[in-house]
């Protein structure tokens, strides 16, 4: 077995610690620098991450007072019994406030037709023992069905409920029994007035299933015909082919679901949306305080102890990068500027009782300085005594939340001023990459040279050694080659 030599066993130098030594320092000096930056950009990467996402938030909660989502209007039923919905109702930000009474009288409802008494006995009697063809029609709607020879009255009902345009015909088989038999009985889903389900066809044996003959007689009855549905808001009579009534009252949608009791009716009430508004409001205020926030985190200065030197606290990811603080100071400009589209009344944050804090933050104050109302107090008289020109501030092409929508965008759209400082700092980081495996390959190549050099360092070294053995031992086998000490009397 071959014996394993290692670096220095010739020459009994630390010829290996050296190497290692050397190696390490080599490493350390380039690797150092290399993962130093990888820190920095993957810090910076971070810090713009959650600026884009404080950013996203606030943007979102700018779009929630933008167009006309502060001018809503909320539509309260007062049903008239509990535990039953007899109406619903919505309206448009447009709506006027008012109070109605409103009773349902009729529901709107489609017509409803059955085969007569006796003419089948069980699910499996034939229709006809020829082909041939009904159409079905009810509102301007249409749509036929072939009918084979042979075909039983099970088959015909599941091909009609099965078929694709059909526009709302529903068939289905009741076993009455006795004289009756069974009965075929179609419902029509299309309502209103003059709307009733018509049935013919083109061959006289299918007149039993029609309401409309061919031969002498039809065999289908008009049970039930189709309605409209019939309401009264405060004693004036509206009708509708459907259940839903659009601007009956103007800018009102009411949806009729059971007919109310006699002599109670129900109440809709229409009113500004104080209350959604006032949380649309404060959700602004508090995703703009989050990002001033993350703004003077991610910006924050590294801290030194006493001494100068002593790292007492980590500065933030983009502490040298003036983007952040530049964003920042320019949303203050926006919010701290009237806006022209508004009203006069009521064209400034402060108006409506937001104000600055020492900190730049968004808040309603709940006091006052200077004999002023406070915050508190001017927010709740604008949404009592100006709600819509709130929205005419906040709201429109030009309102506050366009202003700052369209700020917002130019740093975090796709292709923006961030996502741009993302793909420089994600390159950054590939070259990084890069210069790390070049680095790594670079040390391989150092260590495997050094090792080389002190190898045959080594084996030199050990060489004189032995010669240098050799001849000392050569010598002192000379005659006369010796030292002797001497002692004097």
């Amino acid at each position: 077995m071959s014996q394993i030599n290692f670096l220095g066993s010739a020459s009994g130098l630390p010829l290996e610690e050296l190497v290692s030594t050397l190696v390490k320092t080599e490493r350390d000096s380039k690797l150092g620098r290399i993962n130093t930056t990888k820190s920095t950009l993957e810090s910076s990467l971070s810090g713009i991450g959650r600026l884009k996402s404080a950013l996203a938030s606030f943007q979102d909660a700018v779009k929630k007072l933008g167009g006309n989502n502060l001018n809503a209007r909320v539509a309260t039923i007062t049903q008239p019994t509990e535990n039953k919905t007899y109406l619903e109702a919505s309206a448009t930000n447009s709506a006027l406030a008012g109070n109605y009474d409103v009773k349902v009288s009729q529901l709107a409802q489609g017509s409803r037709l059955e085969t007569a008494d006796g003419a089948f006995g069980a699910v499996s009697d034939i229709v006809s023992t020829s082909d041939g063809t009904l159409t079905f029609n009810a509102g301007g709607q249409s749509f036929d069905i072939d009918v084979t020879a042979g075909m039983t009255l099970s088959e015909l009902r599941t091909k009609i409920n099965e078929q694709g345009d059909n526009f709302g015909v529903n068939v289905n088989l009741i076993n009455a029994g006795g004289a009756v038999g069974t009965k075929l009985v179609f419902s029509s889903t299309i309502t209103g007035d003059g709307n009733d389900l018509v049935v013919t066809n083109n061959n006289a044996e299918l007149d039993a299933i029609s309401s409309v003959p061919t031969g002498a007689n039809a065999g289908l009855a008009v049970v039930g015909t189709a309605q409209n549905a019939l309401i009264e808001i405060d004693g004036i009579v509206a009708t509708s082919s459907s259940n839903v009534f659009t601007n009956v009252v103007q800018d009102l949608s009411l949806t009729v679901l059971a007919v109310t009791p006699e002599g109670n009716n129900a109440g809709v009430s229409i009113d500004t949306d104080k209350k959604a508004a006032e949380e649309n409001i404060q959700n602004f205020i508090n995703n703009y305080n989050n990002l001033v926030d993350q703004i003077a985190d991610i910006t924050k200065n590294r801290t030194l102890g006493s001494d100068g030197k002593t790292v007492t606290g980590k500065g933030g990811p983009l502490a040298g990068d003036p983007l952040p603080r530049n964003i920042m100071s320019q949303l203050r400009s926006i919010l701290g500027n009237s806006v022209g589209a508004a009203d006069d009344s009521l064209s400034t944050l402060y108006s409506m009782g937001i104000t600055f804090t020492d900190q730049g933050k968004l808040e309603i104050s709940a006091t006052s300085n200077f004999g002023a109302d406070s915050g508190r107090v001017r927010f709740n008289q604008a949404l009592s005594e100006s709600y819509d020109n709130i929205g005419k501030f906040f709201g429109g092409d030009e309102g506050l939340s366009a202003n700052l929508d369209n700020f917002i965008k130019q740093f975090n759209d796709p292709g923006g001023i961030i996502a741009s400082k993302e793909t420089s700092i994600k390159s950054q980081l590939d070259k990084n990459t890069k210069d790390l495996e070049a680095a790594n390959r670079y040390i391989d190549s150092f260590e495997q040279t050094m090792r080389k050099r002190y190898t045959a360092l080594d084996a030199l070294l050990g060489s004189m050694q032995n010669m240098a053995s050799m001849v000392t031992s050569q010598l002192s086998n000379l005659p006369g080659f010796s030292t002797k000490s001497s002692s004097k009397n």
